[in-house]
């Protein structure tokens, strides 16, 4: 039967496991190529007899996914130190082996990468989905709204380079700046961001009323939509890595985060809200991960939203430590159900499969057992059980593995979304109803001091 690659991975593990052992398997490192094709290399040097027999074990096994080069070696051959002390692999299970695989990619490597430390003040929120026409942009802009109306200064950024919104939605004519974050990011590898550059990266947005502040950085700015032709081209070269004066390459990842670092300054805004581009792209990853931010994925109770979301908790289950505690980042992870249904119990039948398939790909630690004092004995009845207890609160642990999950009501007034035909879609009167569960939880994980902003103050904060 053909390997493929979904079973190259299993196929190699359970050779070496079978043939060098289980600690050989455990202290070597998988490498996969950007094509696919796997070597294998363990920390212990290896008889030339056992380097031809299993070598051929898994090129027979593995076809066209073994290395033609060479498929194993020792710590003592050429270029093995090098991948075994790498520090870019990650520990992932692979047909019930564990194995440090180091994943070479052309694209996709900012996946690699473990999320980042929640930064520092101002806050960062990215409102991100897998698909399109999931209203996260729409939400985004509501959001920015509403905490502007409360006094506070809020920086809107695009970062959907292919499907850009938030220009259109929050900036006029009058407003858009010269350039946009698909500007910034091709022209940082070549001519550099000075100030004059940045400062034109940024427009006010003219939908708050004078109250708070919105800022925004568009995707596309004037000139890009002067120049439309232009446009795909920078694009193919924005996602390229940058190598600074000092030889650091950086990647996608890395221009993103340097970028918005440039504008967090807690003098200037009081909060950051970036707009993520829809799917598990390149792009994606670098605000997904890469920003330390509040990260809000939206999706619709549809299946092709479980298989996606499926698809990126396995992948993030790869930074959980199997026998740790829940680590950091993932509380910054909430779940929103977008266009939800009025009825609660729906939107529980959506929430329960989002947990169902956290806990299937092991987006959440697996507990140690729990130790009992020496001597002492624990019967089942001797449990006090109770009915009216909800698996919420009995299974804290495995629900809080996903984050909160919050819901954006349907509400048809929102479709087709354009404030500056209607601007009482921006009211608290009219965007309460469907957001409201959104906005309380963003407005909870705001400093005190920002929180505590309610839109009776906000002419007074904006007067400082």
């Amino acid at each position: 039967m053909t390997t493929r690659f979904d079973d190259s991975l299993p196929a190699l593990a359970k050779i070496i496991d079978e043939e060098l052992g289980g600690d050989a398997l455990a202290r070597g490192v998988a490498l996969r190529d950007a094509a696919g094709r796997l070597a294998f290399f363990t920390s212990e040097a290896l008889s030339p007899d056992v380097v031809e027999r299993v070598s051929c074990l898994l090129k027979r096994k593995l076809g066209a996914y073994a290395r033609d080069d060479r498929v194993l070696a020792g710590c003592k051959d050429v270029g093995a130190r090098r991948v075994l002390e790498s520090q870019d692999g990650i520990l992932i299970d692979a047909g019930g082996f564990r194995v440090r695989l180091l994943d070479r990619r052309l694209v996709g490597a900012d996946w690699l990468g473990a999320p980042a430390q929640q930064s520092l003040p101002p806050p960062r929120f990215v409102f991100a989905s897998l698909k399109g026409g999931v209203g996260r942009s729409t939400a985004l802009a509501v959001t920015a709204s509403d905490l502007a109306s409360r006094g506070l200064r809020v920086l809107a950024i695009d970062l959907d380079l292919e499907a850009p919104g938030l220009g259109a939605m929050l900036l006029d004519e009058a407003t858009l700046p010269d350039f946009g974050t698909l500007d910034a990011l091709v022209e940082n590898g070549l001519s550099g961001l000075d100030e004059t550059f940045l400062s034109d990266l940024i427009g006010p947005s003219a939908l708050t009323g004078g109250s708070g502040r919105v800022d925004v950085i568009p995707a596309f700015g004037r000139r890009s939509l002067a120049h439309p032709s232009d446009v795909l081209s920078k694009i193919a070269r924005a996602y390229a890595e940058d190598v600074g004066k000092d030889g650091r390459v950086l990647t996608f990842r890395g221009q993103v985060a340097d970028l918005i670092q440039h504008f967090s300054d807690s003098t200037r805004y009081d909060v950051i809200l970036v707009d993520a581009r829809a799917g598990l792209h390149e792009s994606t990853a670098a605000s997904f991960l890469g920003l330390g931010a509040e990260v809000l994925l939206f999706g619709l109770d549809e299946r092709q939203t479980i298989q996606g979301f499926k698809a990126l908790f396995a992948h993030l289950a790869h930074f959980v430590d199997v026998g740790g505690t829940s680590p950091e980042w993932l509380s910054r992870l909430t779940l929103v159900q977008g266009r939800a249904p009025l009825e609660p119990d729906r939107r529980e039948d959506f929430a329960e499969r989002c947990r169902a398939i956290a806990a299937e790909v092991g987006l959440a630690p697996r507990q140690k057992p729990r130790t009992r004092p020496a001597g002492s004995v624990e019967t089942f009845s001797n449990v006090p059980w109770d009915d009216s207890v909800p698996d919420e609160e009995l299974f804290a642990d495995e629900f809080e593995a996903v984050g909160a999950l919050v819901s954006v009501l349907d509400d048809l007034n929102y479709r087709g979304f354009d404030p500056f035909t209607r601007r009482d879609l921006l009211s608290q009167a009219v965007y309460d109803t469907a957001f409201g569960s959104l906005l309380d939880m963003i407005r909870a994980s705001l400093p005190a001091s920002a929180a505590s902003y309610t839109p009776s103050q906000a002419g007074a904060s904006s007067a400082r």
